[in-house]
This record gives C-alpha cells, structure tokens and sequence, in this order.
C-alpha cells in the first residue's frame, strides 16, 4: 500500500483547559485533495497549524511524506506550501520583492528562485502588476501573491486555510482553477473551507470535524450515502405545482418542500418509505404527475445534519 502523504494519529490539544481537539485521526492520499469542514471553532485551524509545524499537539503525532512533524519539524517545513486564513504580506514591497525575500527564506537557490517567481506570477495572472505594492492590491491578488509564497519551495504538499474566504465569486473561482491545477500535477492539498459548495466541487474526501472531534470521514460519495440522509426527489407536473405545496409540507417525515419551477417540486422526506406517501398525497389532490425521480442529497445537507446532531 503507498504511504500516505498526510497522516494526523489522535491529535489532542488544548487551550487554557478546554480541548480544541480531542484526539483526532485521518489520512490523505498522495495527489489528493481532502476538506476539512466544521462551524467555527471546531478545530480546523489548530489542526492545520499542527500539521505545519506551528503548533505542537498535547498527545498524538501527524506525518508529512513519512516525516514526524514534531521529531523532524525542519524536513516537514521543506514538503509543505501553507497558506494562513491571514497571510503575512509585506504591504510596502513589491508582489515580485515579497517572493524574492521569501524565497530566499526558503533557500530557493538565486537562480532557480527567478525563473519559478516568473513562472508563478504568470500561473497566477500577476505578470503585470509584479511590480506593484502589496498594499495596494485588492483582497483577491493578494491571496494570488500569498498561494504564490506558499509554491515558491515547490512543496509536494499544500495546507490552505479558508484559501477563498472573502473573495468576490471572479476571485474565488480563479482559485479554485488554480487548486485543480495542483491536483492534476500530482500534488496533495488539505483545504479547510466553509463553503460547502467549493468542498463538494473540489475534493476527493471530506472530514467534518465539530468540538474537536471528527464525526464523518471518507469519499463524497460515501458520505452522501450514509444511512439517515434526507431523500431529496424532484416532482414534475402537467400544470403548476403552487396549489400543492401545503398538502405536500403537511405528509408525515417531509423535512422540506420547495418549488423550482412553476410544475415542479423539490421535496425532502426522512426515509424513501415517505416518497409514496407524497406521491399519493398528490395525486388525491388531483396532481396531473409527469415525473418523480431521485436527486443526490447535497453535501450541505449531509453536513448540516451531522453537525446538528452532535
């Protein structure tokens, strides 16, 4: 079997007594893309710093590529590209001289460090503003420039912490364009993110991670067949669907109704036993159905329902 690329074993970590994670493990396959999704404080961020050496766990260990990230922190910081939810930009330098300083922090050999910021800046669409002052950009090339210092070492590993938060959907969407590229170059990205939409888009796997704890892990599609999701299915009709509504949110485990359209029906039930009795509900009420059929429960309902049931 391959190694890993990541692997956290039962990370435990407090904050003036109180457990921001309380003993958590999972791995991520070399050339993958894994979410790490939880509300606010869940422990998202403390895990990340631990992975980046930043942080040392009360208890448990986590491997980089097969290095220890507390018995040798130096080899791990060599393999990782991180991106902090705030990244540490020097406003008064230029994008091009804030990749140079960082890059010989990195002991980026002079040479090679040129050519890959040169490389970088035009991956990245900021050929032209190279020059520019980093307080002067918007949010959105500055989190260009931060992704860039996170590449300059050319890590095999990526951690992004909320790599789109606060970006306007142009921003956001180039860099998730961008995180794909990685992924098709063979290498491993760990994202923590809120959006939920992103996640499902982009990863390979999810852990949804709540009070320091992960209460599901695995493929999207493991988890968004997990026994106890909501069945969604679509209704389709002959005419409009509005005078329906009612009678449709009043049958028995119907979670949610909403209308899509002016003949169609989005319904939500608890179990797939429910979807006859809706069916049945409307054609008693003289529904002129044309189609019912399955939809693919979403990963935000799969994650809401988790969540709320911790």
């Amino acid at each position: 079997m391959a190694m890993a690329a990541v692997e956290a074993r039962g990370l435990v970590k407090s904050f003036d007594g109180k457990k921001a994670l309380k003993g958590i493990s999972f791995s991520i396959d070399k050339g993958k893309i894994m979410g790490l999704l939880g509300p606010n404080g869940a422990g998202k961020t403390t895990t990340v710093r631990i992975l980046a050496t930043l942080l040392k766990p009360d208890a448990g260990t986590a491997e980089v590529a097969g290095f220890d990230v507390l018995e040798e922190p130096m080899e791990v910081r060599h393999l990782i590209g991180y991106l902090p939810e705030r990244p540490c930009l020097y406003e008064r330098l230029t994008i091009r001289d804030n990749l140079l300083f960082y890059g010989r922090l990195y002991d980026v050999p002079e040479g090679e460090l040129k050519t890959k910021i040169k490389e970088l800046l035009s991956l990245l669409g900021l050929e032209e503003r190279a020059g520019d002052k980093v307080g002067a950009l918007s949010k959105g090339l500055r989190q260009r420039v931060a992704i860039a210092r996170a590449l300059l070492h050319d890590p095999p590993v990526l951690l992004l912490d909320q790599p789109t938060s606060d970006l306007d959907p142009a921003s956001a969407k180039d860099i998730r364009d961008f995180i794909r590229r990685l992924r098709k170059e063979g290498r491993t990205v760990l994202i923590c993110t809120h959006n939920l939409t992103e996640a499902e888009e982009l990863c390979d796997s999810v852990a949804i991670i709540n009070e320091g704890n992960i209460i599901a892990i695995g493929r999207l599609e493991e988890l968004l067949k997990e026994p106890g999701n909501l069945c969604t299915f679509e209704v389709r009709s002959l005419g409009p669907v509005r005078p329906y509504l009612a009678r449709v949110e009043g049958v028995e485990d119907v979670v949610r109704v909403r209308e899509i359209g002016q003949n169609e029906l989005l319904v939500s039930v608890k179990h797939k036993e429910a979807m006859a009795n809706v069916v049945r509900e409307l054609i008693l009420a003289g529904c002129n159905l044309l189609e019912v059929k399955m939809v693919r429960p979403s990963l935000e309902e799969v994650y809401l329902k988790l969540v709320r049931e911790k």
